[in-house]
């Protein structure tokens, strides 16, 4: 999204000591480590991240959920692997199997089948939290995880945008450089610092 913010690691774990809820801590830590759109990020399962309980080294968003059409696989720390255990006792207190949605709504499908929160539900989720710490305004939103991490892996890996893009799963390093067109206040400084 256009305009969204990436927030600094300070303000990640802000947002992040906010929440009471596993669902939501997961939720954010999943999407602050991967990248992912939060529509892959909804469309994840048991399955995709655990095998019996134990959860995977890695994860792929499904090529059907990606923008680009193609699956998009990333490491997870131990972060990320803490939070999804975690999340993984609650499920199965709760019934869940390897189908069940990673992030569950309080609704079920006319079947009674599990279901995984709406895109909208997840969007008022996190303007909630980010507004608990000061966050607020349009720029801040689910696409503020992604562009966190595309700053993060910028600032990490010395401005190598190819880095950025195999992040991101991106094709193009136009779309990258466009993911990065909030870095620019050091540019800004620097015009503004010339004198003649």
């Amino acid at each position: 999204m256009k305009g969204a913010s990436p927030l600094t690691r300070k303000e990640i774990q802000k947002v992040l000591r906010v929440t009471t809820s596993i669902r939501e801590r997961a939720m954010l830590t999943l999407g602050f480590t991967t990248g992912f759109r939060v529509s892959a990020l909804l469309s994840l399962t048991v399955e995709d991240v655990s095998t019996n309980g134990v959860v995977h080294n890695r994860v792929t968003a499904r090529a059907k959920f990606a923008k680009t059409k193609t699956g998009h696989t990333v490491i997870l720390n131990s972060d990320c692997k803490k939070a999804l255990e975690t999340l993984l006792v609650w499920l199965k207190s709760k019934g869940a199997d390897d189908k069940t949605p990673l992030f569950l709504s309080r609704r079920h499908q006319p079947c009674g089948a599990f279901k995984a929160i709406s895109r909208q539900r997840c969007h008022d989720i996190l303007k909630g939290l980010f507004a608990m710490v000061g966050l607020v305004g349009g720029e801040y939103s689910c696409h503020s995880m992604r562009k966190s991490l595309a700053k993060f892996v910028y600032d990490t890996c010395g401005g190598r945008i190819e880095k950025v893009a195999a992040a991101l799963g991106h094709r193009s390093l136009q779309s990258t450089i466009s993911y990065l067109s909030f870095n620019h206040s050091d540019l800004d400084d620097a015009l503004l610092s010339m004198r003649f």
